[in-house]
């Protein structure tokens, strides 16, 4: 593209039609967002290649765009100083010598190696009693399962508040829930496509947490795909006890095709939906800066997005205790 050629910005179906305020004010802000990138491109060619043309046949062009368009992305300060608070970059042996600073923690952590009911991250302590109390320190008080769906009349009664965990598969939904409710009730796996329906799992008399089937497995049966699809949106758009759907994204990535389409879903049934960005621990805190801010810009055509991303690492346990606060807040609706 020119530099003197207008950028084209690609509308969902979400978008098509008249646009709200909060719509137009997004589109705008990301039209003049596109232009000044596509300037810092050109830029960027005409330094690299004579001309500012890759040579003919060559995939450097692309490479380029793809890699300057992140790269110019902006980095909010106050982001980046909350980044470097919460210390959700930190790799595992800086959370592990930030966990046992002193002698009272790391006393707790070896107490702790012999407990099977749980594998605490070792960021993930100093819990308010209200979160101990939810997650349950005794075995009869932890996450418990309660029944596998593939349909809606499969799923249990109503009753308590309801959140669910969805996103791409093997994005480490399943993980991020044992890691935040102190339990091995949810089973991971390293292999995507391995949650196959809908799973419902009980903080006792507190609040139910639903697993989703990972969408975007290239390997997953299409009519299976096609049945998921279907039993979500009916899920959504019919689960009265549902509060919020928390889409798990991968910080390495940041929003692909297919979460788009899934957020869209979301929005289209109504359906309150907050972004977590999980990983951290395996992105620099700069680029998570830059992932953050483009992933907000996109929420902001979304009436029922909430504009606050939870940023973490169930590996680590950054970022979990917020979410768990989330959680509690919900339970009490």
């Amino acid at each position: 593209m020119s530099s003197d050629e207008k950028p084209k910005i690609r509308l969902g179906k979400r978008a098509k039609g008249k646009l709200s305020p909060a719509q137009a004010k997004a589109a705008a802000k990301n039209a003049a967002l596109a232009k000044e990138r596509e300037s810092a491109i050109q830029e960027l060619r005409n330094q690299k290649y004579p001309g500012g043309k890759p040579p003919a046949g060559g995939a450097g062009d692309e490479q380029l765009s793809n890699r300057a368009k992140f790269r110019q992305t902006p980095i909010d300060p106050k982001i980046l100083e909350r980044i470097r608070a919460e210390r959700v970059c930190n790799q595992m042996g800086q959370a592990m010598r930030f966990a046992q600073r002193d002698v009272a923690q790391r006393a707790e952590a070896e107490k702790e190696k012999s407990f099977k009911g749980f594998a605490r991250p070792p960021m993930y302590r100093d819990l308010p009693q209200h979160i101990v109390d939810m997650v349950g320190e005794r075995r009869k008080d932890k996450l418990t399962f309660v029944a596998g769906a593939l349909r809606m009349d499969q799923m249990p009664p109503e009753g308590l508040p309801e959140v669910c965990f969805c996103g791409r598969s093997n994005v480490g939904k399943s993980s991020l829930i044992n890691a935040v409710t102190l339990s091995t009730t949810v089973r991971s796996s390293d292999k995507p496509g391995m949650t196959q329906q809908f799973n419902f799992y009980q903080l006792p008399r507190r609040l139910m947490v639903v697993d989703l089937p990972g969408y975007g497995f290239a390997f997953a049966d299409p009519h299976k795909m096609e049945g998921w699809r279907l039993l979500m949106d009916a899920y959504n758009g019919q689960r009265k006890a549902l509060k919020r759907a928390f889409v798990v994204i991968d910080a390495r990535h940041g929003l692909k095709q297919n979460d788009v389409e899934f957020l869209n879903r979301l929005e289209r049934s109504k359906t309150s939906f907050q972004v977590i960005l999980t990983k951290c621990d395996l992105v620099k805190e700069d680029d998570l800066a830059r992932r953050h801010t483009l992933v907000l810009d996109h929420l902001q055509g979304y009436s029922k997005a909430l504009k606050t991303i939870r940023m973490l690492s169930a590996y680590t346990g950054a970022g979990l205790k917020e979410l768990a606060q989330d959680l509690y807040s919900l339970s009490l609706k």
